[in-house]
């Protein structure tokens, strides 16, 4: 059942249907279902699909989780945040520098620890934060959200189009 989101922490909800959209795309094409899924069909295509989603949304998500969340959050929760952050990044490396079955292996582990992440986050780890937060703190992250995640690639593809 989805989670009902507070109006501040949408930004990263609606990254996160992109990254599930992502893992579905890359664990179809890796099955040789890419057709159904709108992947490509091929493995360095595929890489270069979650090459663009680090590029494009995950980098700058991952920073704006850690610094405006991580304060909000028990210890425990900003350590697995940090470390599943790391991994990700770990795995597309893996992916990108690894010959075809190495790159098959961390492209496979990179979209499940992807959707378990963000499962993860939008089970559990949002709205204890929400419950953490008062009002205040709440609207400031959700500006500063805003501003990173949103107004940040309004920026970038009017810049691509002029």
């Amino acid at each position: 059942m989805a989670q009902k989101r507070s109006r501040q922490l949408k930004p990263l909800s609606s990254e996160h249907h992109q990254a599930l959209l992502v893992a579905f795309q890359l664990k179809n094409g890796l099955a040789g279902h890419a057709e159904s899924a709108g992947a490509p069909k091929d493995l360095a295509g595929l890489v270069s699909l979650a090459k663009r989603f680090d590029a494009a949304v995950l980098r700058a998500h991952g920073r704006a989780e850690e610094e405006l969340l991580g304060e909000h959050l028990p210890e425990v929760d900003v350590k697995r945040l940090a470390v599943e952050h790391r991994e990700l990044a770990r795995l597309l490396e893996a992916a990108q520098q690894g010959g075809p079955q190495d790159a098959r292996h961390a492209l496979s582990a990179f979209a499940e620890l992807l959707e378990r992440h963000v499962r993860w986050e939008e089970r559990e780890l949002f709205g204890a934060c929400e419950l953490a937060m008062g009002e205040a703190a709440l609207a400031l992250v959700g500006t500063e959200l805003e501003r990173r995640l949103v107004l940040q690639r309004v920026d970038a593809k009017a810049a691509k189009r002029a």
